[in-house]
């Protein structure tokens, strides 16, 4: 994104530069300043710069004028500026050279010094970037609105492969997603995997172009072309994270000078938007924890008032939503310290658009997910089912010596409702996780009819435990059949061993052996009542 020779003489500061000679190429861009002070220094010019003298050296050597415009080089220079202070008068022949080649030549005041000029230049391109680049505030009530955000980031990545002609992406380290300037990045980056562009897996060639920013170009030998392979790389990093990293193809074409200050103030536009992401969601988590549990602790009721915080956080209490809980159980990890990593787990994990993630206490992180009104066929129970599953393995893994079981209210809800989903939930864990201990992750629905009796978790265990024992004697098949047949007949042993075509005495025998290994007493309803619904799942 470099200037042009029109744009630098219409500014202030160069109002007193004449043009001599080759108007037709006042908008070719200048994208760096070269300074003529040797007889063989146009040379060395690269292409694309302004190129200024005294002309000392054009008076000192009389056909160095004419052998500059008649070389391949000058036909690359985006202008020529020479001050009147040595040479009076330009011959017509050369200044039909320039003319010829659409170069445009400017006649530069005697007093101008060469670092106001560069330092004239470099601000105007500067300024135009940062215009270029406006993309406005963030709104603060929009902190969740994931497609807000992907539209400033797609902004200022289309413009600069608007500008610059490199496309350009933006892979964010916290969501696992990537966004892209265009398609045309894919199709110069398709041989490379995504995480090659900062942590290459092949020998490449490193060239810093800016310390401070981490801005890295990475070259290497592709066989599609003659030339190395090339892009620039800068992460943007915020509290000491890197967030996001930030990522320009080159291909076979290097950047010019004025476009690294693009890629600066690309950069810079965002890591301004990483940080107010980040600010926000801060904002947003504190106050949708504070919501959550204000309502799971009864202080926030009414609907009235729950209508009110709700609008404040961006929650539509006309949608309905599946709420997911989170323990972890091992009493020497404390799950808030993984703060980042869940919510990063979780934000990975779930495609749905305006899920809300929040710690309920140190161990316990409550997810709400927006119910799916297109969902027909009702699969997203299923979804977030196996999604829950997946967050759960990949944390287990992730934290050592984290025990972490997932209770799902697999009824959508209205937020009104929220505490009863969360204790459907946190039911669920607390019976699931001893009737399925196999299962990391346990829906309300799956508990059946056990979800609907209150059962303290100490006697649940322990018929767990008795079970077990029951389970483990060479004869259980025998003992827990009979125990069923004779709940059916409703304690009457001549029944039981008719149905069974047992002795009478066979079937005292073994329930006598039943009660002294559970110890429950089978006279009390409730006791038996929840025997009995505990051997359906047996």
């Amino acid at each position: 994104m470099g200037l042009t020779v029109r744009e630098m003489l219409a500014s202030t500061p160069f109002s007193e530069y004449r043009l001599l000679a080759g108007g037709n190429g006042l908008d070719n861009q200048i994208q760096g300043v070269a300074i003529l002070d040797a007889p063989d220094g146009y040379t060395w010019t690269s292409g694309r710069e302004f190129v200024i003298s005294s002309g000392y050296l054009f008076h000192q050597h009389p056909d160095l004028l004419e052998e500059m415009v008649h070389s391949d080089q000058f036909k690359m220079m985006s202008g020529v500026g020479i001050k009147d202070r040595f040479i009076k008068k330009i011959p017509g022949e050369i200044l039909q050279a320039f003319d010829r080649q659409n170069i445009p030549l400017i006649l530069i005041p005697p007093d101008a010094a060469w670092m106001d000029i560069m330092n004239h230049l470099n601000v105007m391109v500067m300024n135009k970037n940062i215009r270029q680049f406006k993309i406005g505030r963030i709104n603060p009530a929009n902190y969740t609105d994931l497609t807000y955000q992907s539209r400033k980031i797609e902004r200022i990545l289309s413009q600069i492969e608007k500008e610059m002609g490199f496309p350009g992406m933006l892979y964010d380290v916290t969501t696992d997603k990537a966004y892209y300037s265009s398609g045309e990045f894919l199709k110069l980056a398709d041989q490379l995997d995504i995480h090659d562009f900062w942590n290459p897996a092949f020998p490449v060639m490193k060239e810093v172009l800016c310390d401070n920013l981490t801005m890295i170009r990475y070259r290497y030998m592709d066989e599609r072309y003659e030339i190395p392979y090339s892009w620039i790389t800068v992460p943007i990093t915020v509290m000491g994270k890197i967030r996001a990293y930030f990522v320009l193809v080159e291909a076979t074409g290097l950047i010019d000078f004025f476009d690294q200050f693009a890629i600066r103030i690309g950069f810079l536009l965002l890591q301004s938007l990483f940080e107010q992401f980040l600010f926000l969601e801060s904002i947003g988590d504190f106050g949708f924890e504070k919501f959550v549990n204000d309502i799971l602790h009864d202080t926030l009721a009414s609907h009235d008032r729950i209508s009110h915080r709700a609008a404040d956080i961006n929650i539509d209490v006309s949608n309905k939503f599946y709420v997911v809980l989170m323990n972890q159980f091992n009493p020497e990890v404390t799950a808030s310290a993984f703060k980042d990593e869940i919510n990063r787990a979780f934000n990975s994990a779930f495609p749905f658009e305006g899920i809300r993630v929040c710690f309920v206490s140190e161990n316990s992180v409550l997810l709400m997910v927006p119910k799916d009104e297109t969902d027909l066929d009702n699969l997203q129970p299923a979804s977030i089912e196996r999604n829950s599953l997946q967050i759960r393995d990949r944390l287990t893994s992730a934290i050592i010596g984290s025990t972490f079981v997932v209770g799902i209210a697999d009824t959508p809800a209205l937020v009104f409702d929220l505490k009863k989903s969360y204790e459907q939930a946190q039911q669920t864990i607390k019976i699931g996780s001893l009737v399925f201990p196999e299962k990391g992750c346990i829906t309300y629905s799956q508990l059946g009819v056990l979800a609907w009796i209150h059962t303290e978790e100490s006697e649940l265990r322990k018929m767990m435990e008795d079970m077990e024992n029951l389970l483990c004697l060479n004869d259980s098949d025998e003992l827990i059949q009979t125990l069923k047949m004779y709940l059916r007949c409703r304690m009457n042993y001549s029944l039981t061993a008719k149905n069974m075509f047992i002795h009478i005495n066979t079937v005292r025998k073994r329930i006598e052996q039943i009660n002294e290994m559970l110890g429950i007493d089978l006279d009390d309803p409730i006791s038996r009542l929840k025997l009995e619904l505990f051997l359906m799942l047996t």
